[in-house]
């Protein structure tokens, strides 16, 4: 008998180790690689093939197996997918009907192999209607193998109608090692893949879904009611058997009084054949009478007992005392037997059956009856939770779906179940709560539209936004240009005169966007303003913004900014940066490249820091771009972003453009890189052109076409303040034009310099370029003499020139071409 269960133990832990095995390749191996499919079939025929093995390792009890292959296919359906049970199912009923030609439980071949084929369907079932096609619980799988062992006796029963006595043996013997041991297998292979998948086994603190809690307390209302109902049978059924056994000796010991008096005359008669009365009277199977006399001494009885003491058969004569024809319980010839005696005249007629015999059919209706009625509560549990699940639950799951999509902002989502009056009410109490959301978001965002749009009227009106801000300045040109990504932006910029010699231009960005960098961006503004206009240098400027930006800063937020301030007499540029994107500069009518200086820290991150400004010498003709992050950091529907290289591409694709247009093509420039893509910061540009250096007696320009018109603005204002007389002051200008022209179209010059100055009996016109070396006094002038078609071209500037100056110098000097017209 050892052996035996040492092979049931090991076929019941077999399935919970490969359950195991399983899941730990599904989750660490390239096992989960491969198709669903693929999956299921190997789980399902490893599955089956441990069915098999457990039909073969099973306790063989009056003609029946005792084992847990139920538990391989349960097991491998509930757990890992309802194909793998099937086919677990499959391999383990087929293989158990060829296994009774083998000589294993022949006798519930039918039974066995249905109930094993039925086990894999019931576990694909309960896995996708029930569990949702999750794993059930600890609880769920013990309940799962119970009543498939339950419905596999019931099998038993029902193929075995025949021999109901076999089949009832059957049934007593295994009903209870083989529901607990299946049961407590699916459980444990349960209970190991949940510990492993580090969930908890019972979690108090999660809020459970509707049908886990519907679920639950139907499953209890379901116990209670199987339980009472089982109780009740018991009950009836026992008083029933009791009942029915009472009568039926009451009727064989009238019988027996009955055949004596038809038979015999006397007494007297009877003594003589006393002993074989009783001899051929049976009661049921193993039932009898007996007759005794007042001592006890048996006198008939089936079972050769004559002449002993009824004591030595284990009647005690105390019970005697009882009332006639009332059932008590002896021990008769070493059974445990219901009982009823008789007096008649000097005997004891007693009839007695054993008591298994007279219980026999109260167990097996009770059996039978417990087993239907596990299968109908708990196809009444599933029903039933199918049908709630579907009206109730199935409806909620589509409202909460809906309302969902409604939180996470679709307020054009409609609710719409209407399968019930109670779920149409709900849904369209939930729409209308809705509308009336969205009236109020409506009316809420027409409220902070105009709210938006006075905050952005507001912050750009504290922006430069005139061009040109000084119309009557044209020693340089400068704009500026932002885009905010929302209504109002963290982005800035501003410029302004200090005095009438310096100019100071700044852009700044400032952390996050929206009203709090909006706010932020104000106040940046306005302090770094008021502080350069006091005339401190920019780095100090900087530094004490700093630390007055720092103060109170509880939301954290920083500023980067680029600060540069030109003297407009000389073009030196002093400027100081504070953690911005590096600005670009144009020199000599070339390309733009980048300023590449170190930067300082930004602002309002740290206080105390000392800000470094650096300096560069500026010509007439060099520009300067400066921007924000939001330029470079452009991104596309690819979330490519558009970069420097771009930037520095985009500057240098065209020349000759105006601050204006250089700042307009970017911007272009930008939108066809992002495409469709919504923009995700502000864009700010600002650019400076430096068009000459004006000074009270001169001016420095490039020397382009574009300087003509300055130089002869600045000669023509000259003249007009020394009050020269208008023919005098035609000649000057005739002189200019011309020396200029040369300059401009024959000197290949970047830079000139026109000064204008008078003493009081002369006025010294002076010309300054960087061209190649020219000496116009040796030069040959024009043959008069010859008409205008036969004269050779070029020189009658420079005639015109000698013939109207009264002296004129030249000489070449650090480069530059210097040439002294002097009129008296």
């Amino acid at each position: 008998m050892f052996v035996p269960i040492i092979k049931l133990i090991i076929s019941s832990i077999l399935p919970i180790m490969f359950s195991v095995i399983f899941y730990l390749a599904e989750k660490k191996t390239s096992f989960r690689k491969i198709t669903y499919w693929q999956k299921q079939l190997i789980i399902g025929v490893v599955f089956g093939l441990l069915a098999v093995i457990s039909t073969h390792f099973g306790i063989e009890t009056e003609g029946a197996v005792i084992n847990v292959r139920d538990a391989a296919p349960l097991s491998a359906g509930l757990i890992f997918g309802g194909p793998a049970g099937i086919i677990a199912g499959l391999i383990g009923g087929v293989e158990r009907f060829f296994a009774s030609f083998l000589g294993i439980g022949q006798s519930t071949q039918l039974a066995c192999s249905l109930a094993t084929l039925s086990a894999g369907f019931f576990a694909a079932l309960l896995r996708k209607f029930v569990f949702d096609s999750n794993r059930p619980s600890l609880f769920h799988g013990l309940l799962v193998g119970i009543t498939t062992e339950v419905f596999h006796m019931l099998l038993i029963y029902f193929t075995s109608l025949s021999n109901v006595y076999d089949a009832f043996t059957y049934i007593q013997g295994c009903t209870l090692p083989m529901t607990l041991c299946n049961g407590i297998t699916v459980m444990f292979s349960i209970l190991f893949v949940t510990f492993l998948d580090n969930k908890r086994i019972i979690n108090k603190n999660k809020v459970k879904k509707i049908e886990y809690t519907f679920r639950s307390k139907l499953l209890i209302c379901v116990l209670i009611a199987f339980s009472a109902t089982s109780a009740f049978s018991f009950t009836l059924q026992n008083h029933i058997a009791i009942t029915d056994t009472e009568h039926l000796l009451n009727i064989n010991i009238n019988d027996v009084k009955n055949t004596i008096n038809n038979k015999y005359t006397s007494y007297d008669t009877i003594d003589e054949s006393i002993s074989n009365l009783a001899l051929d009277w049976h009661i049921g199977e193993s039932g009898c009478v007996m007759i005794i006399d007042k001592n006890g001494t048996i006198l008939s009885d089936r079972d050769g007992h004559i002449g002993e003491n009824i004591a030595e058969n284990g009647i005690d004569l105390s019970n005697f005392s009882n009332k006639e024809n009332e059932l008590f319980t002896s021990e008769v010839h070493g059974h445990n037997s219901f009982c009823i005696f008789s007096v008649q005249d000097d005997y004891y007629i007693v009839a007695s059956i054993p008591k298994d015999e007279a219980l026999f059919s109260r167990k097996i209706t009770l059996y039978v009856t417990v087993f239907i009625e596990i299968i109908v509560f708990t196809s009444l549990f599933v029903f039933i939770f199918l049908l709630i699940k579907k009206v109730v639950v199935k409806n909620i799951d589509k409202i909460n779906n809906s309302l969902a999509k409604i939180t996470d902002g679709d307020l054009n989502e409609t609710v719409n179940v209407r399968s019930n009056e109670e779920f149409a009410v709900l849904s369209d109490d939930i729409n209308s709560t809705v509308d009336t959301l969205k009236r109020y978001i409506k009316e809420a965002d027409e409220r902070i539209d105009k709210e938006l749009e006075f905050a952005r009227q507001i912050q750009h009106s504290s922006l430069p936004s005139v061009f040109p801000p000084y119309p009557n300045r044209n020693d340089f040109d400068i704009y500026a240009q932002m885009h905010t990504a929302k209504e109002v932006g963290g982005d800035f910029y501003d410029f302004y005169l200090l005095g009438k010699d310096k100019l100071a231009f700044l852009i700044a960005d400032v952390s996050g966007k929206g009203i709090p960098a909006a706010m932020f961006m104000m106040t940046a503004k306005t302090l770094i303003k008021s502080l350069v206009e006091s005339g401190i240098e920019p780095s100090e400027a900087f530094t004490r913004a700093n630390n007055k930006l720092c103060e109170n800063n509880e939301a954290g937020m920083f500023v980067t900014a680029w600060l540069g301030i030109l003297d407009l007499n000389i073009g030196l540029l002093k400027y100081v940066n504070a953690g911005h994107n590096p600005p670009l500069i144009k020199r000599n009518g070339k390309y733009f490249e980048y300023i590449c200086s170190k930067p300082n820290f930004i602002l309002a991150g740290m206080d105390n820091i000392k800000y470094k400004a650096y300096e560069i010498q500026l010509s007439p003709g060099d520009e300067i771009f400066l921007y924000t992050d939001g330029v470079t950091e452009a991104n596309n529907t690819s979330y490519e972003l558009f970069g420097e290289d771009s930037l520095l591409e985009s500057l240098n694709e065209k020349d000759g453009l105006t601050v204006k247009q250089l700042c307009n093509k970017v911007k272009s420039d930008v939108d066809k890189f992002a495409v469709n893509a919504l923009q995700s910061d502000d864009i700010t540009m600002l650019a400076v052109k430096l068009n000459f250096l004006l000074s009270d007696d001169s001016i420095v320009v490039s020397s382009d076409a574009d300087s003509m018109s300055l130089v002869y603005n600045f000669i023509d204002k000259k003249l007009k303040n020394l009050e020269i007389e208008k023919s005098f002051s035609n000649k000057i200008k005739l002189v200019t034009d011309e020396i200029y022209s040369n300059i401009i179209n024959y000197s290949d010059a970047t830079r000139a310099k026109v000064s204008f100055f008078k003493t009081d009996k002369s006025i010294f016109l002076t010309f300054y370029d960087n061209g190649k070396p020219f000496n116009p006094l040796i030069a040959e002038g024009p043959d008069t003499s010859l008409s205008v078609e036969e004269r050779e071209s070029g020189g009658l500037g420079i005639y015109i020139v000698k013939n109207t100056a009264s002296r004129i110098d030249y000489s070449n000097k650090d480069g530059f071409n210097i040439l002294t017209i002097i009129f008296e």
